[in-house]
């Protein structure tokens, strides 16, 4: 069997040779870990921007013919926000989206990575990664009190009886707000993280303390939430003169976790 390296780069250099071909096709540039492909193994999926000519948009992303191996795509689906995934018979995944020149400087993104280019898509990307991310400037203080606030809500939901609401504030929008303001914060390889989801890599930085949230948020929510706030007393709290101690209170004795 191929090494999936191998495979990577060979579907990327056929999108590539059909990028180039096309006289609609602007430009193609591979987007965040596809910008990267030292990173490349058997899960990997591709991950680029398509750019057109205005007006040429609508059909690349309802007609897949001209993608590699069209004929063995087994599923696929165009977002409401226009963005395209789509598996193959053997599982490999595509998530690209097609935009013109214009379209394109308003998307965030980190790295990327340009294939193909007749011109301006250069530039256009240099505009893109120059917009701010679209979280906001980094305001570590907003991420720790964020982390209570979604802890409180999440809680509140679950003791009324909504658990799947509950979930998502806490094991999503909570953990969320707690890898961004711990990436931020704690020493490690940070330029490893990924500036749009904290969650990518973050075990790779801090092996010990991802595998203690993975742990917390695999069992009952109340436990999980308890040791969310553990971790970021623990982890932040010391020497953080920011760091929102009233804020914490209040939440844990709103709950009862004295």
């Amino acid at each position: 069997m191929p090494h999936p390296r191998h495979r990577f780069d060979r579907f990327l250099d056929l999108l590539t040779a059909t990028a180039a071909e096309r006289d609609d096709i602007v430009g193609l540039a591979a987007m965040g870990s596809t910008a990267d492909r030292s990173r490349v193994d058997e899960w990997s999926d591709h991950d680029f921007a398509l750019v057109t000519v205005p007006g040429a948009e609508d059909g690349y992303r309802h007609d897949l013919s001209w993608l590699p191996a069209a004929e063995s795509i087994a599923a696929s689906v165009v977002e409401h926000h226009g963005g395209v995934k789509a598996i193959y018979d053997d599982g490999h995944v595509l998530e690209f989206g097609v935009t013109d020149l214009a379209g394109l400087e308003g998307w965030a993104g980190n790295a990327v990575d340009v294939l193909v280019d007749k011109g301006g898509l250069g530039e256009a990307i240099d505009r893109m990664l120059s917009r701010p991310l679209p979280s906001g400037p980094r305001d570590d203080r907003a991420e720790a009190t964020l982390v209570l606030t979604q802890v409180l809500i999440g809680m509140g939901r679950y003791r009324r009886g909504e658990v799947l609401s509950a979930g998502e504030s806490i094991r999503s929008e909570a953990v969320e707000h707690l890898l961004r303001v711990l990436g931020n914060r704690l020493p490690g390889d940070t330029a490893r993280l990924d500036t749009l989801d904290p969650r990518r890599r973050f075990e790779l930085v801090h092996p010990a303390l991802g595998a203690r949230i993975a742990e917390a948020l695999s069992g009952d929510l109340e436990s999980g939430a308890q040791e969310l706030l553990r971790v970021t007393e623990e982890q932040l709290a010391p020497g953080w003169d920011e760091f929102p101690h009233r804020g914490l209170a209040a939440v844990r004795a709103r709950l009862g976790w004295g």
